[in-house]
């Protein structure tokens, strides 16, 4: 696939949504796209520069720029795969969890880069499609971005990152340092790591995500008490 010099440079550097220095990271396979979205990522690239090129930006800057409005209007319109994760990321920490508590999260606070961003959204791929299917250069500079995923991880040691979507399972474990198992817990330095199926997955249900929210929750609690 030939990219441009300006699709290279996003290819390479831009990862996703909120602060590298945000305590609890999300990392994807790739970005998915509303449904009135066109096939290309012209839009998003388009979006992406006028926000001035970042690694990481504001969602709700950004979506405001591709002209998607169903997340960050006044009663949004909650998100299928964003919802299931900050289900678990409220479980962790105890936090309301309704519905509408999370659609307040999802507009004020989730992937946002201001100073009370608490969430670093990121993806291994820079482009988004509208679902796995369809036609996409997922690998050329997938190795680039892993090196430099690892890179922020040692700088900023979040307390806690979730990695999702199973077909990406052995580039989960080269970014923990090591085999992953699913829905299970591994605490790497200070980072608690969880790998789990996608979001969207058959089968997956709410309280499976309260589930390790909980498990999260209890093994920070028990980290917190051995320290000195």
């Amino acid at each position: 696939m030939d990219f441009s010099k300006r699709e290279i440079e996003m290819a390479r550097g831009f990862y996703g949504y909120g602060r590298w220095d945000a305590p609890y990271w999300f990392i994807g396979p790739e970005q998915g796209k509303g449904p009135t979205e066109a096939d290309d990522n012209t839009t998003r690239l388009q979006a992406w520069i006028r926000l001035g090129q970042p690694e990481v930006c504001d969602c709700y800057e950004f979506h405001r720029e591709i002209g998607e409005q169903h997340w960050h209007r006044e009663d949004p319109r909650l998100q299928r795969t964003w919802r299931p994760l900050m289900l678990l990321l409220m479980t962790f920490l105890g936090k309301p969890s309704d519905n509408e508590s999370l659609r307040a999260y999802q507009r004020d606070r989730w992937g946002r880069a201001d100073e009370d961003g608490q969430t670093c959204v990121i993806e291994l791929c820079a482009f988004a499609a509208k679902n796995f299917s369809v036609p996409m250069d997922r690998e050329s500079f997938r190795q680039h971005r892993i090196e430099s995923i690892q890179q922020e991880l040692r700088a900023h040691k979040p307390p806690l990152v979730v990695m999702y979507g199973a077909g990406c399972r052995k580039y989960w474990a080269q970014i923990a340092g090591g085999e992953l198992v699913p829905d299970k817990i591994e605490k790497r330095g200070a980072t608690l790591f969880a790998f789990t199926p996608h979001p969207v997955a058959h089968g997956r249900r709410d309280s499976d995500w309260i589930k390790l929210g909980e498990s999260l929750q209890s093994r920070s609690a028990l980290r917190r008490s051995e320290t000195p």
